[in-house]
């Protein structure tokens, strides 16, 4: 139905187009022929009162078509509006809603009676409140589905969130693709797989990093073993 509307309004505008083109067009008595201009005789003298009407008519012809033009526009953008809001009307009122309005609506009175009626405001606020309502029952309905449930996230602290990005900042910057740099780890461990002599990784190459967890196993051994002896 709506497609069938669009194509009769674009049938009427093309035809009001060639309607003001062809007004606009002057015919073809008034443009002189090659022949009559090419004769021995001088064209006839016109006075300045002649030329001055032929001239103000031609004015008033070409603002007639000029007004007519930009008053085919305005009906176009009109036309496009009014089908702008029955479609998205159509869009958002569900199809046994829109039936009832159908069925329930009176045929629309002409522009000047439409003005006239005192109730012309009160049906607008009406359809307002009817489109108002459609929303509120889709968006409850969409939330009464049940396809989405609420959790509460574990609370994280501000400080410690940005803390993090400074980290993440910082080491792209320093330790990133584009840096010829890179951490002692990563240092080591690359040089521990290129040498020939594997070994153990750096961290544990230290001997003093171990020195007092050592020192609490021996003394925990020998209380052990007198403790079974």
């Amino acid at each position: 139905m709506v497609r069938r509307r669009q194509e009769e309004e674009k049938e009427k505008e093309e035809e009001e187009e060639e309607v003001v083109v062809a007004a606009a067009v002057p015919s073809p008595a008034a443009v002189p022929s090659p022949a009559a201009s090419d004769g021995e005789d001088a064209p006839e003298e016109l006075s300045f009162g002649a030329a001055a009407a032929a001239a103000e008519s031609e004015r008033q012809l070409a603002g007639e078509a000029a007004r007519r033009h930009r008053e085919l526009l305005k009906e176009k953008r009109r036309r496009r509006q009014e089908l702008f809001v029955e479609q998205k009307r159509r869009k958002l009122l569900p199809e046994a809603l829109l039936q009832e309005l159908a069925a329930g609506r009176p045929e629309k009175p002409a522009a000047a009676e439409r003005d006239k009626q005192p109730g012309s405001r009160s049906e607008k606020q009406s359809e307002g409140r009817v489109l108002k309502q459609a929303k509120q029952d889709k968006a409850r309905g969409a939330r009464s589905k049940g396809n989405y449930t609420a959790m509460h996230l574990k609370d994280q602290s501000l400080t410690g969130l940005h803390q993090q990005t400074a980290k993440d900042f910082v080491y792209s910057h320093l330790y990133g693709p584009g840096t010829n740099r890179t951490s002692a780890n990563e240092f080591f461990s690359l040089a521990n797989k290129k040498d020939p002599v594997k070994k153990a990784a750096v961290q544990f190459v230290d001997k003093s990093w171990g020195l007092e967890k050592k020192q609490k196993a021996t003394k925990f051994k020998k209380h052990w073993i007198s403790r079974k002896m």
